[in-house]
């Protein structure tokens, strides 16, 4: 058997039964005998000693005065286990933010997925997600910078109880965005450009995320092909808010003022 092989079924040995990870689990916290575990993992005495006859074998384990002992090995084993665990658990949580993000999901930091704060939209909720980002932005505190690949009513209206409040928004769109809202919302894009506390920035090309930054926090949207919310991320970190802060500023550089072409 080649070696990764070996490896292969060393880990499909582990993985075969819950139990086997938690007799690891409990070994790595402390010597036990197989009663011991018994009692812990809640098998039968035959279970057990074919589990640590498995761990001897792969010499994760020991025996020593009648108790059984993880190895240095066997307890690297049990923490990459619980690693990988986290990680597909992990995955399978922020699953619909990374589908629906496109490439800017691969630029996260890590501590958007060990600190964020994540609402997904799934079918008994459908509107999770817009509703948790809609009012997020309601609560926006202090001036905002904000990228938005859709115009939508909710948001023209929180947009104008922001500028109500003396809120201050930068705001960047795409030729999509214009041309919609050239159609439908009219007054709304006229008083956009003749307020002095919001600025409307044009970007060369499509957009594809929503993103909003205020003084302390930060919120990071994704969109389906149908340009519905799936999921919605916001936090508090600052490592979290200077990233978004750097994505914000490179869309708005290669984007042109609203007011230019009107001029």
């Amino acid at each position: 058997m080649q070696p990764d092989q070996v490896a292969y079924e060393d880990v499909k040995f582990l993985t075969g039964s819950p139990q086997r990870c938690s007799v690891l689990a409990t070994l790595c916290e402390s010597p036990a005998r197989p009663c011991e575990l018994r009692e812990a993992v809640d098998a039968s005495r035959t279970t057990i000693q074919r589990i640590l006859a498995g761990f001897r074998e792969r010499q994760w384990v020991r025996k020593h005065d009648g108790k059984y002992r993880a190895t240095v090995t066997g307890r690297r084993v049990c923490e990459q286990y619980r690693a990988l665990l986290s990680a597909t658990e992990q995955a399978r949580e922020f699953g619909p933010l990374a589908t629906h993000l496109g490439p800017l999901a691969d630029d996260l930091p890590p501590v958007a997925l060990t600190e964020g704060e994540l609402t997904v939209s799934a079918e008994g909720n459908p509107l999770a997600a817009v509703m948790a980002f809609t009012e997020w932005f309601r609560n926006a505190e202090g001036d905002v910078r904000a990228i938005s690949p859709i115009v939508a009513e909710p948001f023209n209206e929180v947009g104008a109880e922001l500028l109500a409040s003396g809120t201050r928004i930068e705001f960047v769109i795409d030729q999509a965005v214009l041309e919609r809202s050239e159609a439908e919302y009219p007054a709304e894009l006229k008083e956009g450009l003749e307020s002095d506390q919001i600025d409307i920035y044009v970007h060369e090309e499509p957009l594809s995320f929503g993103l909003v930054v205020d003084e302390e926090r930060c919120c990071l949207a994704a969109y389906d092909e149908h340009n519905n919310v799936r999921a919605m991320l916001s936090s508090e970190s600052d490592e979290m808010r200077d990233w978004a802060s750097e994505v914000y500023e490179r869309r708005r550089e290669r984007a042109q003022p609203l007011s230019a072409l009107y001029s």
